[in-house]
């Protein structure tokens, strides 16, 4: 049993890659085992083997004729023309012609409705500023702290800070005022530029 164990396992090995051109040792111990293997041992013999020829496993069901048969020419491409009556999209082409400008002028309405609506807007915040600056240049505050400082001719430093101070509260909501009229003028002509782009 040990010898035959020992053959086919030297007959696994020998069919790898590896083996196929080794020398292969058989080794007879005194209990009477054959040991097989490829390298020197001391009593042991060089086995004299047919070299061995590896053949290539064939997936299930394939014939030996198909694995060395040339491959196949591959196919030529096939040009395919269908014919397509061109009454239907002449028919249709029309039809898409004459929708088109009447979405496009909905859209345009739309658009010039909006920018309407705020430019009105922002034409009445304008003016609303404007008047805000007239009535802050008219503050009686304002027209008292300049009337004191024109008349006072040593007015004490107590007075001197107090009139500035009012002068200068006035003068920075009017400074405030004027850069808000300044940002509507400039909506408004944008608003209008953008109006003068839209077809009638």
């Amino acid at each position: 049993m040990k010898i035959v164990w020992m053959a086919s396992l030297v007959a696994t090995a020998m069919s790898g890659a590896a083996w196929a051109q080794a020398t292969i040792y058989k080794h007879v111990d005194e209990s009477g085992r054959v040991t097989y293997t490829n390298k020197p041992m001391k009593g042991a013999v060089v086995l004299e083997l047919d070299p061995i020829t590896i053949i290539p496993v064939l997936p299930a069901g394939a014939s030996p004729a198909a694995a060395t048969a040339p491959a196949a020419a591959p196919a030529k491409a096939v040009a395919i023309v269908e014919r397509v009556d061109q009454k239907p999209a002449q028919s249709i082409a029309p039809t898409l012609a004459s929708i088109e400008p009447q979405v496009q002028r909905r859209r345009d309405n739309d658009r010039r409705k909006i920018l309407e609506e705020e430019l009105t807007r922002e034409e009445q915040s304008m003016t609303e500023a404007r008047g805000a600056i007239t009535t802050e240049q008219q503050n009686p505050m304002l027209v008292a702290a300049v009337r004191a400082m024109q008349q006072a001719t040593e007015p004490s430093p107590s007075q001197m800070l107090e009139m500035r101070s009012n002068i200068e509260k006035a003068s920075g909501r009017i400074r405030g005022l004027q850069a808000t009229v300044a940002e509507h003028e400039k909506n408004i002509e944008a608003l209008k530029k953008e109006l003068g782009g839209l077809k009638p």
